[in-house]
């Protein structure tokens, strides 16, 4: 039997759907996607308020489950108005849709996506479940998208009714409709042939989802291969297609850009590229004393503080490193907000201010992120604007030199992240002794503390949160110095 889910897998790719069925064990979920899949449900669940009083079909049975369906045809029996996870089969396809209303003129649809927006795949997904329950003979007049409504602003008590927004999409579904038994079917003998599809990576495998086979069909692609071209702009599928995997094989007729080219050569040459000149132009934007700064935030999809939005990105902790003069030593300041619960940023701003001073140049590694966070933080906090705003003209973006190819050396593998800049320039300096290594672990343990749901020594942990983004602004002092030991 198939699901709306792998044929929405089975349309990306057909070796996909093979893998799903005949070699589950080779599926590997990343904690970022188990992430973004928990997200969903809880989404799902808090949408239902729009519509309360329904009848769960789904009653904690595993999904899918035969079950399910059978509750879901007691609930129409019983004339239930609502019911929640309604799960349909026709022609041996099953599925499941968030909500279901009945209303006098037939049933309307509902499914909800934890986005601010309606994206193709959604339409997909909506086509799908309307061919089925509509053969099921279910009288469905319609069929809608709930998202976030990414306008909200929440204020006191969270309001469901604000929070998100319906948007019909009967019309994009109904133009769908004519294609999908042909696709069905065309899946259906995809997923029962014996043999796994032969089918090359492509730009299938993360469009338009990131697939979890890609360890398997990627394993014979070299860890450092032209997928990691900088600026590449689809150019490394044409070189993969010509044969060519390796950097270092590029021959001298392609076309490459200027970094491409410096990418390349350092390949061949295992010698460092270094402009001089850019680098001291860049230098000679910073003025003294250099704050090196980095943020670390949460993202949670349901605004939970007032003043928030949707996925806002909400700072919670910062460190500085303050020094006086080139090279000279540094004085360290840093702040974590509180972990019981809470909006961290009234509190985080004044310690900031205070720290940050009001002379001399904020450096931050990709500013646009730091910037970002203290435009919002003068939006929200509006008694604090003046000075927040007085911060912005002093950023200066610690990353320009490397992803400009000022500086450029064959161990940063064509990217100018400061997790590849730091190892490849200060190898004997590493994240890699840190409890905590990257700020995607920080932000969801932090989110953990201020839901109430960790699990382990708060202390202890909060000490790791500490160091790894401490590390990060000592790294950027020993980035800046190093760059300065390339200029006379």
């Amino acid at each position: 039997m198939l699901s709306k889910s792998k044929i929405v897998r089975g349309l990306q790719c057909h070796k996909s759907l093979w893998l799903y069925k005949h070699r589950y064990d080779l599926r590997e979920v990343s904690d970022q996607q188990q992430a973004i899949f928990d997200s969903g449900t809880n989404v799902g669940l808090m949408a239902q308020q729009l519509f309360p009083n329904g009848a769960d079909a789904q009653q904690d049975e595993p999904y899918p489950n035969f079950q399910v369906i059978k509750n879901t045809q007691a609930y129409l029996k019983m004339a239930a108005k609502v019911i929640y996870e309604a799960t349909f089969v026709y022609n041996d396809v099953l599925v499941a849709i968030d909500i279901l209303v009945r209303r006098e003129d037939g049933w309307h649809g509902y499914e909800v996506k934890s986005t601010n927006s309606v994206k193709d795949p959604h339409i997909t997904d909506a086509a799908i479940q309307y061919h089925v329950i509509k053969g099921s003979g279910i009288d469905l007049k319609d069929i809608s998208i709930i998202t976030f409504d990414g306008e909200y602003v929440r204020q006191g008590e969270l309001d469901v009714h604000q929070l998100f927004k319906s948007t019909d999409v009967t019309e994009e579904v109904l133009a769908k409709q004519e294609e999908l038994p042909l696709i069905i079917e065309e899946l259906k003998q995809v997923q029962e042939q014996v043999s796994e599809p032969d089918i090359e990576i492509g730009p299938q495998c993360s469009d338009p989802y990131e697939c979890d086979f890609c360890a398997y069909c990627w394993k014979e692609v070299p860890e450092y291969s032209v997928f990691n071209l900088t600026q590449a702009r689809g150019k490394q599928w044409e070189l993969y297609e010509r044969g060519i995997e390796l950097i270092e094989d590029i021959p001298f007729d392609i076309n490459l850009s200027d970094a491409q080219q410096i990418q390349r050569d350092a390949e061949l040459t295992s010698k460092p590229y270094i402009n001089q000149d850019g680098i001291t132009n860049f230098l000679q934007t910073l003025t003294y004393p250099i704050y090196h700064f980095d943020f670390e935030t949460i993202m949670p999809a349901v605004p939970m503080f007032d003043n928030s939005r949707t996925y806002q990105q909400i700072p919670f902790q910062y460190s500085v490193h303050i020094q006086q003069q080139p090279n000279g030593d540094c004085e360290h300041c840093e702040y974590l907000a509180p972990s019981g619960g809470g909006d961290p940023r009234e509190e985080l701003i004044q310690a900031m201010l205070k720290d940050l001073g009001t002379e001399g140049t904020i450096l931050a590694y990709h500013s646009s992120f730091e910037v970002s966070r203290i435009n919002e933080l003068a939006r929200d906090f509006p008694q604090y604007r003046e000075p927040l705003d007085a911060l912005v003209p002093r950023v200066e973006d610690l990353e320009i030199p490397f992803r400009r190819k000022y500086y450029y050396t064959k161990e940063m593998q064509g990217r100018s992240s400061i997790k590849k800049v730091l190892p490849a320039l200060i190898p004997e300096l590493s994240y890699s002794n840190l409890e905590i290594q990257e700020g995607g672990t920080a932000s969801s343990t932090f989110l953990t503390m201020v839901q109430g749901t960790f699990e382990g020594d708060i202390e202890g942990t909060r000490r790791a949160l500490l160091e790894y983004c401490k590390m990060d602004t000592r790294a950027m002092v020993e980035i800046l110095n190093d760059l300065n030991s390339k200029v006379p």
